[in-house]
């Protein structure tokens, strides 16, 4: 007879054991897979250690109730490796994520699948014999027991050996990963990782040419996924590209983990466990002894202050393109009465443009058609039925309004449903939709024959549209390519900077960013800068220089007087754009520091966003407060106030979502402080623990 520590591949509440013990007839290796009674029901659970019942004797005559024996053996080889195990409690430790439930979400989507078998070897464990345990007991007993320690030091950072943060400009980012790549041992693999799959290909058309290179990422199918999983693993794969579904592989040699785009949004999982992958990746990178290199347009406010502390090595690899730069000031077009999204200097520029034969972008931060829609009269907004944000203008077959949040939609409606007045009228900047219509009649206006486009997530569905929209862009008026993955991404450039294949005009949202590597404009407008700061979250500023470094990669290589970046503001004094604009980021760097140390924000504290969700109000809002109360008496209690700022319970930003009404707590926690598990135990059932929020909204 044997006991069998486990883990339950199912969601546990955080602060219960996450390793409960059953018994078996025999011995069972580390990453075996069982099936174990769970309250009413049967679950999986992966197998952590096992031990003779002589040796556990003493320890089971201080339990009061019955240990549970496991229904049957799934797998009896291990399927689940040392490394997936290590990151799993990693991810769990440093999120305050359900171990069983973190490790469940990174295994690969074959697993467990009998077509597809896996050879493991894993180190063999004894159980930690100080640890507490729930031996397949109620949730109500394993609530009793006290915390197995898998959360106990959740803000615990690793060491970061030399990692490297590379600034670069151009669509030639490839070119000087190269060296560094072929400067790496023989053996040694390369892991790439993007944010987001469209920019996979970009990196696997260059290097599959010398190197034997694999792709992963969520669309792929089980058996190419298993194929790809297989030779890391081997080492028969040199360089893996993939999304941070790569990051969970096993390698058989990794040397160098290179993540492109670090700020992107798409690392920071909005789902449990809610993990940063940037994060994940230096872990990754520890565990493997590889090297740690970041490339990015910018480097960010936090990255920027670990260089100046010596933590990151920060290199500026090439210069920023020359070009032409103007401010435009919408609210002087307004006085002579232009109400339109397009001001007459943008008009004459697009104009020049497309007659020469060329490339235009413009960069609309709102998708849809305009903005909401509100009462002359009383002024009100007509709002979601199920949330409390007003309703955005989208164009389909008919004009209707769309919900942001849950993505319901109506018609418009023709009177007020608060006053039922009658005068109804949009207010609020322009989207998409509305900026591809009037660039359609001013073309026509002019007589001018281009092709207009438009890309955001409402007008594209699929990948399928994507492609097709992209195809588009590079060659207007060629047969369509099989597919731009298949595109060489040197011919794709001159493709996009020639032009022979006519005039043609894109708007679109930031969906484009992901073929900024493809695509070439000789002229880039942002429609709306004031959009993109106007968010009340302490990234908004910093978000607006992140987001023009990213319009310039989409520059030709060999810029000419006739390459321009315009910038339409109704607020053209604010300096923050024009630095934005000229590309010094350093100098709003420096000022953005001294006030968030003033402040109190990252990265002088990391934050922890508390949120709760209720159907009503009340018994939100009564939740929150306790809750509140709670966490104030423990810093107190633990005299912390000095590491740990509570800010009072409020209503979200957007209160009412989905029929649910949210309430957030945050926390400020000292990066010194590394035991915040202690604190978070007081966080009740119904809340999502999210640290290192995106954003405070």
């Amino acid at each position: 007879m044997h006991i069998i520590e486990v883990i339950p591949l199912t969601m546990l509440p955080p602060n219960v054991p996450q390793i409960l013990s059953y018994f078996f007839d025999e011995e069972l290796p580390k990453g075996s897979v069982v099936e174990i009674p769970f309250n009413k029901r049967k679950i999986k659970a992966v197998v952590l250690s096992s031990s003779s019942l002589e040796k556990e004797k003493l320890s089971l005559k201080n339990v009061d109730f019955q240990i549970k024996k496991i229904s049957k053996v799934v797998y009896n080889r291990p399927q689940i490796s040392d490394f997936q195990f290590k990151i799993a409690v990693w991810i769990a430790k440093s999120y305050h994520a359900p171990l069983g439930y973190t490790l469940k979400t990174i295994l690969p989507p074959f697993v467990f699948k009998k077509k597809y078998p896996l050879t493991v070897k894993n180190e063999i464990i004894h159980p930690v014999r100080s640890r507490a345990r729930a031996f397949g007991a109620s949730p109500e007993d394993r609530g009793a027991a006290t915390s197995n320690g898998v959360h106990k030091n959740p803000l615990t950072m690793f060491n970061i050996v030399n990692p490297r943060l590379l600034i670069y400009k151009t669509k030639r980012l490839v070119e000087h990963l190269e060296p560094l790549i072929k400067n790496l041992d023989d053996t040694k693999q390369v892991l790439i990782m993007v944010p987001e799959k469209a920019l996979i290909n970009y990196f696997l058309e260059y290097f599959s040419k010398e190197y034997e290179t694999s792709s992963v990422h969520s669309g792929l199918s089980n058996e190419i996924l298993y194929e790809s999983w297989q030779n890391a693993e081997s080492g028969k794969t040199k360089i893996v590209v993939g999304t941070r579904q790569a990051l969970n592989m096993s390698f058989k040699d990794l040397g160098l983990i290179i993540i492109d785009d670090p700020l992107h949004e798409f690392y920071k999982s909005d789902m449990t466990p809610r993990y940063n992958a940037v994060a994940l990746a230096h872990k990754v990178s520890e565990l493997n002894n590889a090297q740690f290199i970041m490339t990015s347009v910018v480097p960010g406010v936090i990255n920027y202050y670990k260089s100046k502390k010596g933590t990151y090595d920060l290199k500026e690899i090439e210069p920023r393109p020359k070009f032409n730069t103007e401010i435009i000031d919408m609210a002087q077009e307004i006085k002579n009465s232009n109400w339109s999204p397009i001001s007459k200097k943008l008009n004459e520029k697009l104009l020049t443009c497309l007659k020469n034969g060329k490339k235009a972008l413009i960069f609309s931060s709102r998708r849809g058609y305009a903005g909401i829609l509100i009462c002359g009269n009383c002024g009100s907004a007509v709002k979601c039925p199920q949330c409390e944000v007003a309703m955005r203008t989208h164009r389909s077959v008919e004009m209707i309004l769309a919900c942001h949040r849950c993505g319901i939609s109506k018609s418009i409606p023709k009177n007020c449903p608060v006053c039922g007045n009658y005068n109804l009228k949009t207010v609020g900047p322009a989207g998409t939709q509305k900026i591809y219509d009037e660039i359609r009649i001013r073309l026509a206006a002019a007589g001018v024959k281009a092709n207009v486009l438009a890309l955001d997530t409402d007008i594209v569905k699929n990948k399928t549209e994507e492609d097709e929209i992209i195809s588009e862009i590079l060659a207007p008026h060629q047969a369509r390519p099989s597919s731009v993955n298949k595109t060489d991404w040197r011919s794709a450039e001159k493709l996009g900077a020639g032009s022979k294949q006519g005039p043609s005009v894109l708007v679109a949202t930031q969906a484009v960013f992901a073929h900024r590597f493809y695509l070439n404009f000789e002229l880039i407008a942002v429609a709306n800068a004031d959009a993109l700061t106007n968010m009340p979250d302490f990234k908004s500023e910093e978000n607006l220089f992140y987001q023009i470094e990213k319009l310039v990669n989409f520059l030709p290589e060999r810029t000419s007087d006739s390459v321009e970046l315009l910038v339409q503001t109704h607020n053209p004094e604010n300096k923050l754009t024009e630095k934005a604009v000229q590309g010094k980021y350093n100098d709003f760097y420096e000022n953005e520091l001294k006030i968030r140390e003033t402040l109190n924000y990252p990265p002088f504290c990391r934050l922890i966003k508390l949120t709760f969700r209720h159907k009503d109000k009340e018994k939100a809002s009564y939740a929150a407060r306790v809750t509140s109360e709670k966490l104030k008496m423990a810093v107190a209690r633990a005299r912390l106030g000095e590491k740990i700022k509570i800010i009072e319970a409020v209503p979200a930003y957007i209160e009412k979502e989905k029929n649910l009404y949210l309430f957030n707590i945050f926390l400020k926690v000292r990066e010194d402080y590394d035991d915040i598990g202690e604190l978070l135990r007081y966080v009740g059932p119904g809340w999502t623990i999210d640290i290192d929020p995106r954003s405070l909204l």
